[in-house]
């Protein structure tokens, strides 16, 4: 396998940060939300 060139690396980083970054976020929230309604529940 040879040495990836700085444009190669240039676009996986791309890809990378547009596919993975709001999957992160969204499952962050997620959690976020979740945790909010057992709050919500043990207080009530």
């Amino acid at each position: 396998m040879k040495p990836l060139s700085e444009s190669t690396k240039r676009r996986m980083a791309e890809f990378f940060m547009r596919t993975s970054i709001p999957r992160i976020l969204a499952k962050e929230q997620q959690e976020m939300a979740m945790e909010k309604e057992t709050l919500k529940t043990k207080g009530a």
